[in-house]
């Protein structure tokens, strides 16, 4: 698409120059300054290169997405859990119809679509590297929620940014002010702290020590199990790697399901199901776990539509994960409560494929047993 001069036939011409009679020491003069001519035409192209690419991948505003994705860059529990709480503060039927209407924006237009595809990728792909970082796992004990829950805040304001204009005001709104009102926030709190370093002030860290420690209570009061139950920060991890998937992975956890043993399978559905009858909450909590499949799996179907990145026959290949996936994300919240086998059969075709997040173990199990499979 970017196609710069070709050297090979730059070469080609500078072997033809003719360095005979009078014109010999202009030709040496020219050469002389050849090279820097030509550093300084390829720097340019490849800053043109650059620009025209961040366009093609983010559109119009590619600017402002890649400052969201820089700063999320250096996120951490300080920066997440005020993003996390923010996020949580807008209305979620108010978040839902934004997020409805910029999927059918995207349905309906190849170009959109590949924009909140990439910034969706980058998004993921930082959540799945910060998600299981140990200090922050060690700092923050719902890490895994917060992580999840930034990350979705950061995913909102591009899409609001990439949308800018044409997505109704209201649905822009509550995209992106989680975002722009954190930022806000922690900057002003960036530049107290500095001011306060700088006159040689102690006050306002011991004031800010004391507001966060209040936070953190607050916030653990605040967390509970999560939303799938305690472990929630297993499943979350494991949507996070779901949208990192490469087409022939799919492939491969689709065969892995379908070569399971049929009969063994299907008594650990039946009993899988006799437990979640067994307790409301541990239906709701496997129910809202695979609702969470579905963005992925329509994802696809949209992809199949505008054949994106070439990527053909994505959409069908994903339906086909659905059982899979289902059963894997099922063991994952249920996993501590179900028989340990019937827990491996469900999760092994996504488990023999990706090795992680880890199945929960039961509290009375003993881990030594578990470990000699």
């Amino acid at each position: 698409m970017f196609r710069g001069r070709d050297r090979r036939d730059k070469a080609d011409d500078s072997d033809e120059i003719d360095t005979s009679g009078t014109d010999a020491e202009l030709d040496d003069e020219t050469a002389e300054d050849q090279p820097e001519d030509m550093t300084a035409d390829l720097e340019s192209q490849a800053a043109d290169y650059l620009k025209d690419n961040d366009a093609w991948m983010y559109g119009p505003n590619a600017a402002a997405v890649l400052d969201i994705l820089d700063r999320l860059e250096g996120f951490g529990p300080d920066e997440a859990k005020p993003l996390a709480e923010a996020w949580l503060a807008i209305p979620k039927s108010d978040r839902d119809r934004a997020r409805k209407a910029a999927q059918k924006l995207a349905e309906n237009d190849e170009e959109i679509y590949r924009y909140l595809q990439l910034a969706r990728e980058a998004v993921g792909t930082w959540a799945a590297v910060t998600g299981p970082f140990p200090d922050f796992v060690n700092a923050e004990p719902n890490w895994g929620r917060i992580c999840s829950q930034s990350a979705e805040a950061a995913l909102d304001a591009a899409t609001a940014v990439i949308l800018e204009g044409t997505l109704e005001e209201a649905h822009y709104e509550a995209l992106l002010e989680p975002w722009s009102e954190t930022m806000a926030t922690l900057d002003e709190a960036a530049d107290a702290a500095e001011a306060a370093r700088a006159a040689g002030s102690d006050t306002a860290a011991d004031a800010d020590d004391e507001d966060d420690e209040e936070e953190d209570e607050e916030g653990e009061e605040k967390e509970g199990e999560g939303e799938f139950g305690p472990n929630t920060d297993s499943i979350t991890d494991f949507l996070t790697r779901l949208w990192l998937l490469t087409p022939e992975q799919i492939g491969r956890l689709v065969g892995g399901w379908q070569n399971a043993d049929r009969e063994v399978l299907k008594g650990a559905h039946e009993r899988l199901l006799t437990l979640v009858e067994e307790d409301p909450e541990w239906r709701d909590q496997v129910r809202k776990a695979q609702e969470k499949l579905a963005p992925w799996l329509n994802a696809g179907r949209v992809a199949e539509q505008a054949g994106f990145l070439g990527q053909a026959g994505q959409g069908e290949s994903r339906k086909m994960a659905g059982p899979a996936l289902a059963d894997a994300v099922a063991a994952l919240v249920l996993g501590d409560l179900l028989e340990r086998a019937d827990a491996e059969v469900l999760y092994a075709a996504w488990f023999n494929l990706i090795g992680a997040p880890a199945l929960p173990v039961a509290s009375e199990e003993d881990p030594e047993e578990d470990s000699g499979e």
